[in-house]
């Protein structure tokens, strides 16, 4: 018995270069957004902006080295993108371009956080701060719990009484 399968072949016809790339995209209404190109090939490339792009809008890509070229999105998810260049790129502009210098990580600034300091009271010495024992925090515990439950009691005992006088 033979098991039928076929093979698909996605429309891409380019080999894709990771990269990581930055560059300036414009939308459709040709305002600038810097993006960073994820993969790059002849035909197209994956990037991951903060623009909303819808598939079938044409922009332009500047990249480095080559300069701008227009492109139409054909699909998008999640800020990812993918486009097709609308002319491919030739051999020369796709080697300059994945030689192009690497995204540059954002540098966060290294100076330590202020540690919080307590107030100042007037009058109020903290090494003299006295503790109370263990033995006296559990006695404080306890006596707290039993009164809650005396609390608690005492509300439903009070209540089960009068919904018995409402009801006589």
């Amino acid at each position: 018995m033979g098991i039928a399968a076929r093979l698909y072949q996605d429309a891409r016809w380019a080999e894709r270069h990771p990269v990581e790339l930055e560059a300036t995209l414009r939308d459709s209404a040709w305002a600038p957004v810097d993006v960073a190109i994820e993969d790059l090939s002849h035909g197209g490339f994956r990037v991951v902006s903060g623009a909303k792009l819808a598939v079938g809008d044409t922009i332009a890509l500047g990249i480095a080295g080559i300069g701008t070229r227009e492109a139409k999105v054909v699909w998008g998810a999640a800020g990812i993108y993918g486009c097709e260049f609308v002319t491919p790129l030739t051999d020369a502009d796709l080697t300059t371009a994945v030689a192009g210098p690497v995204a540059t990580p954002i540098a966060f600034p290294k100076t330590p956080l202020p540690t919080p300091q307590p107030p100042v009271v007037e009058g109020w010495d903290r090494a003299r701060e006295e503790k109370f024992s263990v033995r006296t925090r559990l006695a404080i515990i306890t006596g707290s719990a039993v009164i809650a439950w005396m609390l608690v009691f005492v509300l439903g005992y009070g209540l089960w009484a009068l919904a018995g006088a409402l009801l006589r």
